[in-house]
């Protein structure tokens, strides 16, 4: 208790001092007036007034003294109070008016505080350091001070009312004596409260004013006392920089809008206050003090971030202008600073200071300050800095620590120096860059420093300011020293890799040049040449596509420095670079003129660069002659010449190589390059024209030829002006004697009348004038120089008209005359053109070259007058066509025509010498060019006879056995009738039952042999599995029909491996084939000899692939070399004719051995039948005949031709031993048969009977005989026909059946037989059937022939066929009394009845397309009775009836059935036989060129190669006339021949067949549905197969012609057509996008046709039904399928870019979506999801609803995992960041992404990344209006991204890895903060964004949380 009372007691008598003083205080104290002082001299005064008034002195330190005993607050507030306002307010005694009269306490006030002070600072001198009360109260007094001075300021200040405060005390002297005490505290004092703390609390300007004085006055005492220790140094600069902070760099948005004033006035302030104390302390010490450089480096720093206030001040130029003003001031000062502070002794870490202080400056502020003249009116001078910063860089001596030496601040410097107008400041920015970057050039130097760049940076600046007289120094010093950085870079890059892959990462890359340096010093360039690329597309946005309506807006003038920059960078690398220099140099001129076409001006800064380009390639050995041609055409550009200044300086530097005594090379490339110069720049007209005015006189022929070539193409781009002086230099040089001058003479004139500057007569005039010849002489020209001729020939193609100056007295004249007549000169043009062409082969002077040269302009001529010049009167020609004598009056137009028509026919003709022709090395692109003005002449006359003639230009073909044939198959059958068949199950059940019956195991290998239009086709090993199980128990009867189609079960089964085969993979064929031959020869030697007869058929059904060869080669040799294995001959001879068949394919010589032992084995078994050698030898004679034409000279066709006449002689042979006759008829008919004679004159049998015991073998020899047939027609109808009379001979029973129905078939083909025979005969087997017993098997051989005769016939033949059914029924019912085999012919009787028999009646099962469904299913139902319930044989004979019927499944015409009807049908076709054209005209010529062109490409030889190129030029001619349909065939098969002749020829095809198609193709009396019908089926083949047949081109022209088939299609069908088509372009993308791409583009132009025709009502003629088909395929149908394909090419880097087939898909969906289709049922509206992202973001164009939803998406999404997904999400973020449409769109999109960020958080999205990306978008799209903004200083910092920015930057940056795609985004971010905050300025959003940027802050990390920092300072305008 003793403590605290004497505590008591001593605060009382504490107070009552206090009482005591202050009444004495009130009484009697002295006052100094201080309205009379200024300010500045307060504290002055204060110390002065001290001294003579100790009594108030003492007073204060009293007060003190007593305050300091109690400490109480309450006294400590009285006595502030009394200071402050004197007389306590609270005393009311009498004498209270005298002492409120008082108005200065400073005294006392002034002795109060020092005593405090002294007290309290006490403790830093040692004293009372073991008194803990003293140290306790001194704690307390520090802490109330600077509740003292608010308090002092608040009673200083008026009251919140306006009432003036009490005035009667010290007042403000007494706060400022509070404040100068307090500092000296503060200073140095770590335990004080801070200065910062002071500022901050203080209300009233003037009071920080003055504690901001203090403070520097304090802080300068302290360093004076301190001596500048490391320690001390760190305290005073800790308390000074946290001052500095709070006044200078607080966030402006804090500051209310009435004291920004005062604001800046204390930044002022503190500014001034902190360099004055840097610049005293640098005067008065030799060495720097540590507080100085901390001051300095902190003054760098500090001044950058306070240039980050412009953002918030953007909005308000006075404002922004007082930041520059003290930005600049500030620079100022701190540049002054580091020039001194260089100037000292420095040790190695006050070096670095002051390098980092340097480093600010350069990389961060020097661009803002110097940049602020675009943005703000204002203007600084900015040299002085600069050479004060290049001095202390000189001066310093370590240069290793900057880090400002990288190529990026190069960039900024090298943009800043670009962007000045004044040398002055030009050179001081040089010498800012010299000292910097020369250091570097020292061998000392370290390795690590990022130098790529910067060595080309510097020689392009060098180049750029060599132009300017006053720069031309530093130029020079700038490209030295970047030639040295040059030559360091390999090993700079070397070290550079080595260290970075032995030590740690490099730094982060956050600028495009740190990018672009990075990936160059990989070893891969190609990402570095591909971001190139980028970089070129982002800078001009040339491509314009329409993913989006983003578009680059024009870029601010130092970005278009920049850009500049960049571009001459990349030009100089590409020169200097061997690496860069093969393609680098063109894609960076081609960049360049992209940049030059967008900013025109900058053509003179490049125009140096250019031309020391010039000089380096040239220096180079060995020079660079690319480069140097390459370059010339640049300056020779429009974008160079466009600008007047750079259009001179490259006349300035061109024009003296074009004068004498320069090099003739040099001097005549100038030349020729003056045309494109006049070209892009018509001023330089004159000086161009004076050049090769005088160039035209030289006496250098090489100079003479280029100056006249020039002139010449002049006039052909129509530059030429007064052409009366130029016209007589072109006549002065028609006599030259060098002949390429005459040629260029003749040349200008022609461009000169085709231009309309001369007349035709006048110039011909004066050529026959000037070369003494005459038009109308043809011999006068046949002696000329071939390149004169050539000239002349090309200027008689300009003749025309007449041309009449009164119109209206010649109109009448005019209308009965046709029109104006040619000219006269004309006439005489065109006449000696036709005599030069009739002539020019006849002249041995001229080779077959020159002539074809020659020839190639003349028809270019005459292809370039209309017929009525040429003189064709289409009245006259039509005439005279069809007269036998051509009247008189006629005559000339007649022979006119004729003349024409043979050069045309003697052109084609020279076409074919001239692909022989291989001597020439340019014979190739003379031959093209040949062809291409043959083709026209063709066209010309084409079009002409078919407006002369009409449909009557062709005619029917002739009837051909081929075109016949196959025109009778080419029926269709339905659907229905196939499923009467059985089906393939009920086959295998019915083998399963039974496994033991030969007949069950040949109707099972039909079965496996159908395809299942719905099954896929089996694998091989399947297939032959099955097959392997029942072989054993294949044993096929003697019975001659019976064997054959059992045999020819096993050929439909071995056609079914081969397929299998085929449909397996490529690379896997050849051994699966391996594998099927080891099973079949397994099959030989363990089971059945008919083993061979599978090999023997496997390998005749292989096609000719070279990677089969070993295994056919295999198969023959089995065969060959095993004639011992053989169990029968039949079998034996059967394999040996189809081994002789595969080898007739390549004309074999062992065929003729094999025919000889085959016929010998026959011999011997005279008596015996050998129907297996029958059998072969027609497979051998159908092998043979599908190589046989008609009329064919090729000796392999001859050949073949032989040995089919010997096989059907050997037939014919065996019919005679199986026959009794009286004569030698037959034999002699055999011989004629052998040797091709007529048997017109033969002699026939009356009548023929069987041998006894011969029946079958002459049912063998006749049913082989049938299968030959078609050949035979082929070699002679009349030997056929005689034939054929032999075995009618036969009676009824031996067989004669089974020929009928081939015999009427192949001569109604051959046109021998009519419909009225075939009639006939039907009717007589009718009679024969009708009068035989019903139980007699000879019925069985008429029956058969009636069964099937009646399928050929057009009529009505339904009686007959009952009368078929009903026999054969009777016959087959079990109380027949007919004999098994008779019963066995019924049921091969019922199936011919529906379709032809494999083996019998033909080779392959066939149904007849006549057939309907009740009737097959009467005979199926009738086998399956007969199976169930009849005689053994009967059942066999049901079975196997019933395996042929399930395969004539494959019969049919369905696509399944037709793809596998390859080359053997379609070879068939003869052109001949389908159309032809009218007698005497052209296009029967042409026609019959394509007929033999076509049967040549069809069979391949010698000549096939030369076919294929005249097809092809016969084709493209054709295309100009409507051609009938039927010609589609002749383009079918010849495009499945192409193979052969290779994509030319399949692309002329398609050109004809699509040409055939288009719309507005005239044609009257026959239509063009054969082409329609082609086209349709060509879509609806496989994607595959497809491909092999027309490759990806071809698919891309089927695309293009989409429009017009579609068009002419019904609802149904256009609409299945358009889904084919899909899905090819969609199988085929991978390969070729842009067949995917012309897929929409043909839909694009269906709807936009449809959209024209909706207007004219009139011209509607799009179904509306297929239009809204198609417009629902495309919106939603086809969605999904195009995103899985997109999309799955995206993700891999190497894939080809989709951005034109999406870009056509939204130009579908954009037409889509204006019609009666809404967005809504759009595939647009599917769920979003990583396989359709993509796809979508490029979607999200056509609404701010779909554009919201992808972005709510990609944000959501958490980027841990998958770095596919990442990837996608970036490029997705790519493409939907332009989708942006205006401010408002992009304010709620910004705001919905933070939204989302508050909820899915920052770290695991891609939020930031995303917003980002759409602000830069944003900030260089045409929509971003605020160009203040755009030019606002702070964009001169950036990391250069917006140079990025492209229309299709999504797909560009596809082929970059993740890694460097990444890092771009980086760039994004790292300029975000500054873009973001500039719009939300705009947008009046700030507040908004920054408070979701403060609340994401808290839980974000790394880069992201430093970018909301940025983003959150820069919008609150600065603080910490």
């Amino acid at each position: 208790m003793a403590p605290q009372q004497k505590s008591k007691t001593s605060s009382h008598r504490s107070e009552k001092e206090i009482d005591a003083l202050l009444k004495r205080l009130h009484s009697g104290c002295r006052f100094i007036l201080f309205e009379d002082v200024k300010k500045n001299d307060i504290s002055n005064i204060l110390r002065n007034a001290a001294q003579p008034d100790e009594v108030h002195s003492e007073l204060g330190r009293a007060l003190a003294h007593s305050y300091i005993e109690s400490l109480d607050d309450a006294l400590g507030e009285r006595i502030l109070l009394s200071l402050c306002c004197g007389e306590d307010i609270e005393s009311n005694s009498s004498n209270s008016h005298h002492q409120t009269s008082k108005t200065n306490y400073a005294s006392a006030a002034n002795a109060f505080f020092s005593y405090l002070a002294e007290y309290v600072l006490a403790n830093n001198n040692g004293e009372d350091s073991n008194d803990s009360t003293a140290q306790e109260k001194r704690y307390q007094i520090r802490s109330k001070w600077l509740q003292w001075c608010v308090r002092c300021e608040e009673l200083i200040s008026p009251a919140d009312d306006g009432s003036s405060a009490n005035s009667n005390g010290g007042g403000r002297s007494v706060l400022i004596s509070c404040l100068k005490n307090y500092s000296s505290i503060c200073v140095g004092n770590s335990s004080s409260g801070g200065c910062d703390m002071v500022y901050r609390s203080l209300k009233c300007s003037t009071s920080r004013k003055y504690w901001i004085r203090s403070i520097a006055s304090a802080l300068e005492l302290a360093i004076t006392t301190s001596g500048g220790g490391l320690e001390e140094s760190d305290v005073l600069f800790q308390d000074f920089h946290s001052l500095f902070e709070a006044c200078t760099l607080q966030a402006r948005g804090k500051i209310q809008f009435h004291d920004l004033l005062a604001h800046n006035e204390e930044s002022r302030l503190i500014l001034n206050e902190s360099l004055r104390i840097c610049t005293m302390n640098l005067h008065n010490d030799r060495s720097v003090c540590q507080f100085t450089i901390k001051m300095i480096e902190y003054l760098a720093v500090s001044l950058a971030s306070y240039l980050d206030q412009l953002v918030y001040a953007s909005t308000n130029p006075h404002e922004s202008v007082a930041v520059l003003e003290l930005s600049y001031e500030w620079l100022r000062g701190l540049s002054d600073l580091i020039r001194s502070a260089s100037a000292k002794e420095l040790d190695e870490d006050n070096t670095k200071s002051l390098t980092k202080a340097i480093d600010a400056i350069i990389v961060a502020i020097l661009p803002q300050l110097s940049s602020s003249t675009s943005s703000f009116m204002v203007a600084f001078e900015m040299t002085s800095i600069c050479a004060t910063i290049a001095s202390a860089i000189n001066t310093l001596g370590q240069y290793s620590t900057f880090t400002t030496a990288k190529s990026a601040a190069a960039m900024r410097l090298g943009t800043l120096a670009l962007s000045l107008e004044s040398d002055r400041e030009i050179k001081g920015v040089c010498d800012l860059l010299l000292g910097v970057f020369s250091c570097f050039t020292d061998d000392a130097a370290l390795v690590d420093n990022d130098v790529t760049f910067v060595g080309w940076i510097l020689y392009a600046l060098g180049c750029v300011f060599s132009s300017r007289p006053n720069c031309a120094k530093k130029a020079l010093m700038m490209k030295k020293v970047g030639e040295k950085l040059i030559k360091r870079i390999p090993t700079i890059i070397a070290s550079s890799i080595s260290s970075s892959s032995s030590g740690e990462e490099k730094s982060e890359r956050l600028h495009l040049i740190d990018l672009l340096a990075s990936l160059k010093s990989e070893p891969p360039s190609t990402n570095y040449q591909h971001l190139i690329e980028v970089i070129s597309e982002a800078i001009s946005d040339s491509d314009q596509t329409n993913l989006h309506s983003w578009r680059r807006r024009p870029l601010a003038l130092e970005d278009q420095c920049s850009g500049l920059l960049v571009g001459l960078t990349f030009l100089h690398m590409s020169v200097m670079s061997p690496i860069l220099t093969e393609h680098g140099y063109q894609r960076t001129l081609a960049f360049l003129t992209s940049f030059l076409e967008c900013y025109p001006r900058a053509a003179s800064r490049v125009l140096p660069s250019v031309l020391d380009t010039v000089r380096m390639s040239s220096q180079q050995s060995p020079p660079l002659p690319q480069i140097l041609s390459t370059s010339f055409a640049f300056i020779a550009s429009k974008p160079i010449l466009s600008d007047p200044h750079s259009a001179h300086l490259a006349w300035t530097y061109l024009s003296p190589l074009t004068n004498d005594g320069v090099p003739s090379a040099t001097r005549a490339s100038i030349i020729r390059i003056l045309p494109q110069m006049c070209l892009n720049n018509k001023k330089l007209f004159r000086r161009i024209r004076d050049v090769i005015g005088k160039s035209m006189v030289s006496t250098d022929p090489m100079v003479r030829i280029a100056a006249t070539a020039t002139l010449s193409d002049m006039a052909k781009l129509d530059l030429l002006r007064d052409v009366e002086g130029i016209v007589s230099w072109i006549q002065g040089r028609l006599n030259d004697e060098e002949s390429t001058v005459t040629r260029f003479a003749l040349s200008a004139l022609r461009y000169l009348v085709q231009n309309e500057e001369l007349d035709f007569d006048l110039v011909v005039r004066v050529l026959e004038k000037r070369l003494g010849t005459d038009l109308g002489v043809v011999d006068d020209f046949l002696g000329w120089d071939i390149l004169a001729l050539e000239s002349l020939v090309e200027l008689l193609s300009e003749g025309g008209l007449e041309e009449d100056d009164d119109d209206e007295s010649h109109d009448e004249e005019d209308e009965e005359e046709g029109g104006p007549a040619p000219t006269t000169k004309t006439v005489k043009a065109v006449t000696l053109l036709i005599e030069l062409a009739l002539n020019i082969s006849s002249e041995e002077r001229y080779d077959f070259s020159t002539q074809s040269r020659i020839l190639s302009k003349i028809y270019q001529s005459l292809a370039n007058y209309s017929a009525l010049i040429l003189g064709l009167d289409p009245e006259s020609i039509r005439t005279c066509a069809d007269l036998t004598s051509i009247p008189e009056d006629l005559r000339g137009d007649w022979e006119r025509y004729v003349e024409l028509k043979t050069i045309v026919q003697s052109g084609m003709s020279l076409v074919t010498r001239m692909e022989d022709d291989t001597k020439n090395d340019d014979s190739g692109s003379t031959t093209a060019e040949f062809s291409i003005n043959l083709v026209a002449m063709m066209q010309l006359l084409l079009s002409f006879e078919e407006e002369t003639f009409g449909s009557f230009v062709f005619r029917k073909g002739s009837s051909s056995s081929k075109g016949k044939n196959e025109g009778a198959q080419q029926h269709r059958v339905s659907k229905a009738v196939l499923s009467a068949l059985p089906e393939i199950s009920a086959i295998r059940s019915m083998y399963e039952s039974d496994e033991s019956v030969s007949a069950r195991v040949a109707a099972y290998f039909y079965a496996l042999g159908v395809e299942d239009d719905n099954d896929p086709i089996p694998q091989t090993s399947a297939l032959l599995a099955e097959m392997t199980e029942c072989i054993s128990y294949f044993a096929p009867s003697a019975d001659p029909p019976s064997y054959a189609m059992q045999v020819f079960s096993i050929t439909n089964a071995m056609s079914a491996v081969f397929r299998s085969i085929q449909n397996a993979d490529e690379n896997c064929r050849e051994e699966l084939f391996e594998t099927a031959v080891d099973q079949l020869e397994e099959w030989a030697t363990e089971f059945s000899e008919y083993g061979y007869i599978a090999l023997s058929a496997l390998a005749l059904a292989t096609d000719d692939s070279p990677q089969l060869y070993s295994g056919i080669s295999r198969v023959q040799n089995i065969i060959l070399d095993g004639s011992g294995m053989f169990e029968t001959e039949d079998v034996k001879l059967l394999c040996t004719c189809m081994v002789a068949a595969r080898l007739s394919q390549t004309t074999d010589a062992r065929v003729v051995d094999l025919l000889d032992s085959v016929e010998k084995s026959i011999e011997r078994h005279n008596g015996q039948s050998c129907f297996g050698g029958y059998l072969g030898l027609a497979i051998f004679v159908q092998s043979v005949a599908r190589k046989i034409r008609s009329h064919g000279s090729d000796p392999s066709e001859d050949w073949c031709r032989e040995q089919a006449r010997r096989c059907i002689c050997i037939l014919v042979k065996s019919l005679n031993n199986c026959t009794l006759t009286d004569d030698e008829s037959i034999l002699e008919l055999a011989s004629c048969i052998e040797t091709g004679k007529s048997s017109d004159t033969l002699p026939l049998p009356s009548e023929l009977t069987a041998k006894d015991g011969a029946a079958q073998k002459l049912i063998g020899v006749i049913i082989a005989l049938s299968h030959c047939f078609p050949a035979l027609a082929g070699v002679s109808a009349d030997l056929l026909k005689s034939v054929v009379a032999v075995i009618d001979k036969l009676p009824w029973g031996s067989g004669k059946g089974f020929a009928t129905h081939a015999a009427y078939k192949t001569l109604i083909d051959a046109g021998m037989y009519s419909m009225d025979d075939l009639s006939g005969a039907i009717a007589n087997t009718v009679a024969c059937v009708q009068g035989f017993d019903s139980d007699c098997i000879d019925l069985l051989d008429p029956l058969f022939s009636l069964a099937s005769l009646c399928r050929l016939s057009s009529g009505k033949v339904k009686e007959e066929l009952d009368l078929v059914n009903a026999t054969t029924t009777r016959i087959l019912n079990t109380s027949s009394r007919m004999s098994s085999k008779g019963k066995t012919m019924a049921v091969f009787t019922c199936c011919a009845s529906i379709g032809e028999l494999p083996g019998v009646t033909s080779f392959v099962p066939n149904i007849y397309s006549s057939v309907k469904k009740d009737q097959v299913s009467n005979v199926v139902a009738m086998m399956e009775e007969t199976l169930l319930n009849g005689e053994v044989e009967c059942t066999h004979a049901s079975a196997l009836a019933l395996g042929v019927l399930c395969a004539m499944r494959n019969s049919s015409q369905t696509t399944q059935q037709h793809k596998r009807e390859k080359k053997s049908d379609r070879k068939n076709v003869d052109v001949n036989s389908i159309i032809q054209g009218k007698g005497g005209t052209v296009m029967e010529i042409v026609l019959q060129q394509v007929a033999k062109a076509h049967s040549d490409v069809l069979v391949e030889h010698s000549g096939t190669n030369r076919a294929t190129k005249q097809l092809c030029i016969l084709f493209e001619a054709l295309q100009a006339v409507a051609l009938p349909g039927s010609f589609s065939r002749v383009i079918e098969t010849t495009l499945h021949s192409s193979a052969v002749g290779g994509t030319e020829l399949t692309n002329s095809s398609l050109k004809i067949l699509f040409s055939q198609i288009e719309s507005g193709r005239r044609r009257i009396g026959f239509d063009g549905r054969g082409f329609l019908d082609m086209s349709t089926r060509l879509t609806k083949l496989p994607a595959e197969d497809l491909s092999k047949l027309i490759g990806a081109a071809g698919a891309q022209q089927m695309m293009t012609a989409m429009p017009n088939l579609l068009l002419q299609l019904p609802t149904s069908a256009g609409e299945e057509v358009a889904k084919c088509l899909w899905g090819i372009s969609r199988d085929l993308s991978p390969e070729n996008q842009m067949v995917m791409t012309e897929f929409f583009v043909g839909m694009k132009t269906i709807f936009a046709s449809a959209g024209k025709e909706s207007k004219d009502k009139s011209k509607l003629s799009t179904s509306p039904a297929l239009l809204r088909a198609l417009q629902n395929f495309a919106a939603s149908g086809l969605f999904d399928e195009f995103c899985k394909v997109a999309q799955s090419s995206k993700i891999d880097a190497s894939s080809s870019s989709y951005a034109s087939s999406i870009a056509a898909y939204l130009e579908c969906l954009d037409m889509i979506s204006a019609s009666t289709i809404t967005t809504d049922t759009m595939g647009i509206q599917s769920d979003v999801a990583y396989n359709n992202v993509l796809v979508m973001a490029s979607c999200a164009s056509f609404s701010s609803k779909q554009t919201r939803r992808v972005e709510t998406w990609i944000a959501r999404q958490n980027v841990r995992g998958d770095p596919s997904n990442l990837r996608m999400l970036l490029l997705s973020s790519l493409a939907v960041a332009p989708q942006a449409r205006n401010d408002i769109e992009m304010k709620e999109s910004i705001a919905n992404l933070f939204d989302i960020m508050l909820v899915a958080g920052t770290n695991n999205t891609l939020c930031i990344e995303l917003i980002a990306a759409k602000i830069a978008y944003w900030w260089d799209s045409r929509y971003m209006n605020e160009m203040s903004a755009a030019t606002h200083p702070i964009q001169r910092v950036t990391t250069m991204s917006s140079f990025l920015i492209s229309s299709n930057l999504c797909f560009e940056v596809q082929s970059l890895p993740n890694k460097e795609i990444s890092a771009i985004f980086d760039l994004f971010v790292t300029d975000l903060p500054a873009k973001l905050a500039l719009l939300c300025q705009t947008w009046k959003i700030s507040d908004d964004i920054s408070n979701r940027a403060t609340r994401l802050c808290k839980d974000a990390t790394d880069k992201k949380k430093a970018c909301l920092q940025k983003i959150i300072q820069l919008l609150d305008g600065g603080g910490e």
